[in-house]
């Protein structure tokens, strides 16, 4: 189960049904009873997954070629409180959630060194203006770096269209303002965790470089394009960067994805020589 999949830089997650870890790899599920569409097993480049249930609650997604790296939940009723992950047996990151008035008003995430300190922490708090938009609050605080950014997330049809934020920080003595863009194009079809139970809670941060946020979050349909700018000045100069891609999704009769193909592209949807990453997904019905 490949780091970049399941954490990313600055990324952020969480999990358990009222279950210990160490009981995090009982298959005590039958997806295939329930009346919703769920995927069961997924790859991501190669690598082949197993995701376990009760009923539509999600409780582990368990590499197949080494139990010890797979994503662990917990649920608190039927909101997710927590989800972590784990490399060998050790925990390489956690978030923990929290909600209000049956809304996500916050996302703690902790990165762990390989001896369990906390390395850094990601705190996302967030303000629900209406329907259509998020004001949220990013913070991103270790021993050398403390930043925070501010952005709009503004939605469409239920799916986060644009994220534009500005924010100012310090890393080792420099500080540093950040100016930022997002935007995010859909399909018609749906996303493939759409009915976990849960999801529909957890706002997804926008960060297409960690996997986590973007498989387990509240998309209802399927990316198929996405680009991200920013640029920043500091007392020594000025810069910039950018990450952006392009989805080729083959769908299932039901509109759920079966193969994903994400390249790498620059700002104007130019594909980069860099290989794609590849998704496959199967599901219970």
């Amino acid at each position: 189960m490949k780091k970049i999949i399941l954490l990313g830089s600055m990324a952020l997650l969480t999990l358990s049904c009222g279950s210990d870890d160490d009981d995090n790899t009982v298959d005590n599920s039958n997806p295939s009873t329930q009346n919703v569409i769920l995927p069961v097993k997924m790859s991501v480049d190669g690598e082949s997954m197993k995701i376990n249930y009760d009923g539509t609650k999600i409780l582990n997604v368990t590499s197949n070629a080494n139990t010890g790296n797979k994503v662990i939940f917990t649920y608190d009723g039927d909101y997710i409180s927590s989800i972590k992950f784990y490399e060998a047996n050790v925990l390489q990151s956690s978030t923990d959630y929290a909600y209000t008035n049956n809304l996500m008003t916050s996302a703690i995430n902790k990165e762990y060194s390989a001896s369990g300190v906390v390395e850094y922490n990601v705190i996302h708090t967030y303000t629900h203006v209406n329907a259509n938009q998020i004001n949220a609050k990013r913070q991103v605080i270790s021993a050398n770096t403390n930043y925070t950014m501010n952005s709009v997330y503004t939605y469409s049809g239920g799916n986060l269209i644009t994220a534009p934020g500005t924010g100012s920080g310090t890393s080792n003595g420099v500080t540093t303002t950040y100016n930022q863009t997002a935007s995010y194009n859909y399909t018609d079809k749906n996303y493939p965790f759409r009915n976990v139970k849960g999801f529909d809670k957890i706002i997804y941060n926008g960060d297409m470089s960690d996997g986590v946020s973007y498989l387990f979050s509240n998309l209802k349909n399927n990316i198929s394009s996405y680009k991200e700018n920013t640029t920043y000045t500091y007392s020594g100069g000025s810069g910039s960067g950018y990450s952006a891609y392009k989805f080729t999704t083959t769908f299932s009769s039901s509109g759920y994805p079966i193969y994903e193909s994400r390249q790498p592209t620059d700002l104007n949807g130019v594909p980069s020589p860099s290989q794609p990453e590849i998704y496959t997904y199967e599901y219970n019905n």
